[in-house]
């Protein structure tokens, strides 16, 4: 990878097939110090502030009025403090507001791992980085799913943390209720060396007692999914049980979407609102509808839907334990054709949303284990742990990766 970053300007031009980074983020930086990470290459999705180099949140608008940063965001000063490499800005959706992968002004990046469909978002560009052998992991970011979900389209592990446990300084807020920081590998290697250094102060294993399923999600999700969601069940030889009756109370798991996307949008319309107003943005259809429905969140509807974040928190997290893990689809199924009608987008995202709102609501830790189904296609099982279980699960996950 060295002798390929020792012109960047030939690697971007050859990189510009994939379509993964944005145009002015053809950039290499080279870390300040050897250590763990030394030889790791790392690209950054384009909502991370990087010292010198322009952050553009996947938007013109956003990158011709704001300032170039003057300081790397937290996670970059980690990582090039460890010896990592950096490698570039990658394309996000627009203010990371989507979980599809495309852009009108950037471009959808190509998935090398399926041929003619998205690589889902909002961190896009950087699993298809890592996808495409550019770069040994990328660093993203998990609202809603912007990591678990281009992970399992592209068929890589992908790693939400636990909400809070890594300084977000320096990196563009979308809902700061549920936004965390998260990276891809296409091995477990990857994944775990860059928790080694960001997340150091995590036990690393846990004695697991028992894997919960929740048989809500079965009409969520493709055969393919259900067939290897069973196999890995087995392949981890815990005890497992189903989970009747966690999201009841809420309206099921439709009513803790409404609740996570009505709580999402007051906050992404507090945190760009006024940013909207004064500069009136170009945006995708999808991307300005969404934000036109945030505008229309009430304060009253916000305090709801977060007093119901609240508790399902609780519910979830007690249910867990200390010891105890969610195994659930990461999407609902593959990812959908770069030219599928929007209707179907649209049922989808709504689909994949239902399971992925809950590690949000949770604030808890979620890797994607990818699998390959019959027909080929690259889809994900998901691994949701207790609290600060990002690292357990990294070694949890070995006991499933082969099972697809």
């Amino acid at each position: 990878m060295e002798d390929k970053l020792a012109n960047p300007k030939t690697f971007f031009a050859r990189a510009n097939s994939l379509g993964a980074f944005v145009p002015h983020g053809h950039v290499v930086r080279s870390p300040s110090h050897e250590g763990p990470l030394s030889g790791v290459t790392v690209a950054v999705k384009d909502l991370v502030d990087w010292a010198g180099v322009p952050t553009g949140a996947g938007n013109p608008a956003w990158l011709d009025s704001h300032a170039i940063p003057e300081r790397d965001a937290f996670v970059l000063a980690r990582l090039l403090g460890a010896g990592a490499t950096l490698v570039g800005k990658t394309v996000t959706d627009e203010l990371a507001y989507s979980i599809q992968g495309d852009n009108v002004h950037y471009g959808t990046p190509h998935n090398p791992s399926a041929e003619g469909r998205v690589p889902g978002g909002s961190s896009s560009g950087s699993a298809a980085a890592v996808a495409g052998g550019l770069v040994d992991t990328a660093l993203g970011t998990d609202t809603g799913g912007s990591v678990r979900v281009p992970a399992a389209y592209c068929g890589l592990f992908g790693l939400r943390t636990t909400h809070g446990r890594i300084d977000r300084g320096g990196v563009v807020e979308l809902a700061p209720s549920f936004d965390c920081l998260g990276w891809f590998g296409r091995t477990l290697a990857p994944v775990s060396a860059l928790a080694g250094v960001l997340l150091p102060e995590l036990e690393t294993e846990i004695s697991w007692t028992k894997v919960w399923t929740l048989p809500e999600v079965d009409p969520l999700t493709d055969g393919e999914t259900r067939r290897t969601l069973s196999a890995a069940v087995r392949s981890l030889g815990l005890p497992t049980a189903g989970i009747s009756d966690l999201t009841t109370p809420y309206g099921g798991l439709e009513g803790l979407r409404k609740s996570y996307a009505t709580l999402q949008g007051w906050e992404a319309w507090q945190a760009h609102g006024d940013w909207i107003g004064e500069r009136k943005p170009v945006f995708g259809p999808a991307i300005a509808h969404r934000f036109l429905t945030a505008s229309l969140v009430t304060d009253e509807e916000a305090e709801e839907a977060r007093q119901t974040m609240l508790r399902f928190r609780n519910d979830l997290r007690s249910l867990l334990g200390s010891k105890g893990v969610l195994l659930l689809p990461a999407a609902s199924g593959p990812a959908p054709l770069i030219d599928e009608a929007e209707a179907k987008i649209d049922e989808v995202r709504t689909r994949t949303l239902r399971l992925t709102c809950l590690a949000g609501l949770g604030g808890l830790p979620q890797l994607t284990v990818p699998f390959r189904g019959s027909d080929g296609l690259p889809r994900g099982l998901g691994l949701l742990g207790p609290a600060d279980s990002d690292r357990a699960l990294l070694a949890l996950a070995a006991r499933t990766s082969e099972v697809g």
